[in-house]
């Protein structure tokens, strides 16, 4: 029987720690999959234990056992600091560390020490094998460091329940199963049956973080979005389930509405708790939680007493998962204060005003180029094989044009023209935020089936060009914009994609591009090739104009030779 419940529990350890990675796989769960790893290698020792006839064998279980019951409490106690927003002196949880280190040293040398266990031998009881141990002195180093550490964390999970960013759901099931797990252990000892009862307390464990992991991660989820977005934005975001309850926001939002900080995790938005807030955005709140159809965004605004600043509130829906479900509401959180002064200052006719509205104008268009080139970074930073592209491409165009110029009369290569190449060119790739994540970051050659996915960045890139600059830009430059995303891999003899265009009819600002997006790509080191030396790359560039490259424009790009060492040398010294 005991056998039974051993191989039982291994195998559903090994079941929960699937489950744990498909259900929270777009979550930071490294912590959770080395515990519930750990707890899936010690339910093997007890297994191991419970049907060996010889006592080596045993003892080896015994040895994957103590990994498992002496790693696995720290492991939890530092999910559950992480979870609560609780920073703990790092000298104390470095020497709980040490301290569960020593106790897996002296639990592991049960064959050469006889201050852990005196004696250990092998028992059998109803077919099921157990070790017969005989407690020495040091053994209570094991009991201090697993009430100690239940301890520590019970006590974390309790203060967690004072604090408003804090689930109070999730920090009762990790507070029950702490306790759950000690009860196990005590009532083991007690009782003095031979079955383990803490491999049954385990697998109660990893049930409760299965059925919690993936309402943690909407806990976390403004967190990610402030961090991939800290580089570029100064956006705040609060997130709401789908019944209206609080989830948790960043501290950008906080920054722009302090009430926030009086809402209380897994409540609903209330006026005795943040009445601007309600007033303004619970309405539309409640529309979204409890309306099947509606629209995905909607917009309001609050001006705060704080310098009299406007916050513009964008209400979107937020989604998770495979496919995509609706999992709650995030509200985006924007300073409007400068828009709505232009506003205000377009209504008075006299040249200061002119003036400085045109400063204004030019300000935001800086704004623009840099959100661009922050998505364009951002984007850049999923695909792991082109560090730096995006900023090299553009930089290449920017040393092409110098060239380019001297052709205006054969190409109509004139300045403004180049300039919006070259403004265009860290868009080239904005496509592939739509390509999965396992095709965009693998290291290797693609198969036919993904390379046809990735080249579908291209066209996607087009639209999103299209979508992003209509109303904002000026026609040309959308145009010009729109044509190097869609188009800078076609080639000059029909073979590229996604349209086979060939020769006059590829756009002339594409085929510039065409040029620079792969000569980055030969002189750079990818994750699955070395860079080519530059005699390499400009022979390859030679053979192929006419096929690949226009052919006149490719003889221009060769006489840049000098400039395109240059830079590219100084890049690599800068690196290394």
């Amino acid at each position: 029987m005991g056998i039974n419940i051993y191989a039982i529990a291994f195998l559903l350890s090994i079941v929960l720690l699937i489950m744990l990675i498909l259900v929270g796989y777009k979550q930071n769960i490294a912590y959770y999959i080395m515990m519930f790893t750990l707890i899936t290698m010690s339910n093997m020792g007890y297994y191991t234990v419970s049907c060996t006839q010889n006592l080596e064998t045993a003892i080896m279980g015994h040895r994957m056992v103590y990994l498992g019951g002496t790693i696995v409490p720290f492991i939890l106690f530092i999910c559950c600091l992480k979870l609560c927003h609780i920073k703990f002196p790092k000298v104390i949880t470095t020497l709980l560390f040490a301290f569960s280190i020593v106790v897996l040293y002296f639990g592991c040398s049960v064959e050469h020490r006889d201050d852990y266990y005196k004696n250990i031998s092998l028992g059998e009881e109803n077919g099921m094998t157990y070790l017969i141990k005989e407690y020495g002195p040091m053994h209570k180093l094991y009991i201090i460091f697993l009430f100690g550490s239940i301890a520590l964390t019970l006590g974390v999970l309790i203060y967690s329940l004072f604090k408003n960013n804090v689930s109070k759901k999730v920090s009762f099931w990790l507070m029950f199963a702490d306790i759950f797990t000690m009860l196990m252990y005590v009532v083991k000892r007690a009782s003095g049956t031979e079955l383990e009862l803490i491999a049954l307390a385990y697998i109660f464990d990893e049930i409760v973080i299965v059925m919690l992991i993936r309402k943690i991660g909407m806990y976390e989820v403004s967190e990610s979005i402030a961090h991939s977005l800290s580089e570029h934005s100064n956006y705040g975001y609060m997130v709401f389930d789908n019944k209206g309850r609080y989830m948790g926001c960043n501290e950008t939002a906080l920054k722009y509405l302090p009430e926030i900080g009086n809402l209380k995790i897994d409540k609903k938005l209330s006026k005795d708790d943040a009445p601007v807030l309600f007033d303004k955005i619970g309405e539309h709140l409640e529309e979204f939680t409890k309306e099947k159809e509606h629209t995905d965004s909607c917009e309001c605004y609050i001006k705060t007493g704080n310098e009299d600043r406007i916050i513009k509130c964008s209400l979107k829906n937020l989604y998770y998962g495979v496919h995509e479900r609706e999992v709650g509401h995030i509200i985006e959180l924007t300073d409007y204060t400068q828009q709505q002064k232009y506003l205000e200052l377009l209504n008075n006719y006299n040249s200061r005003l002119e003036e400085e509205v045109r400063n204004k104008t030019e300000h935001i268009s800086v704004l623009q180029d840099k959100m661009v080139l922050g998505m364009a970074d951002m984007i850049e930073n999923r695909d792991s094989n082109t560090g730096g592209h995006i900023k090299r491409t553009s930089s290449v165009i920017r040393i092409f044009t110098k060239e380019l110029v001297k052709k205006e009369k054969d190409y109509g290569c004139t300045r403004q023209f180049l300039n919006l190449v070259a403004k265009a060119a860290p868009m080239h790739d904005l496509g592939k935020i739509a390509v999965d994540d396992k095709i965009l970051r693998k290291p290797g050659k693609y198969t036919p089936e993904e390379y046809e996915e990735m080249k579908k960045h291209s066209q996607k890139g087009a639209e999103i060009v299209a979508k992003l600059l209509d109303g904002v830009e000026e026609e040309e430059f959308t145009r010009v914009a729109v044509n190097v995303a869609h188009y800078h891999h076609e080639k000059w003899d029909g073979s590229g994609y996604p349209c086979g265009l060939s020769g006059l009819d590829i756009p002339l600002e594409a085929r510039i591009m065409a040029l620079a997006d792969v000569f980055d790509a030969l002189v750079s080191k990818r994750c699955y090739k070395e860079k080519m030396d530059y005699d390499t790359a400009f022979r390859i560039i030679e053979e192929s104009l006419g096929s690949h490259f226009d052919a006149e424009l490719g003889k221009m790009f060769i006489k840049c030779r000098p400039l395109l060492e240059a830079y590219y040398d100084m890049v690599q010294s800068e690196e290394d």
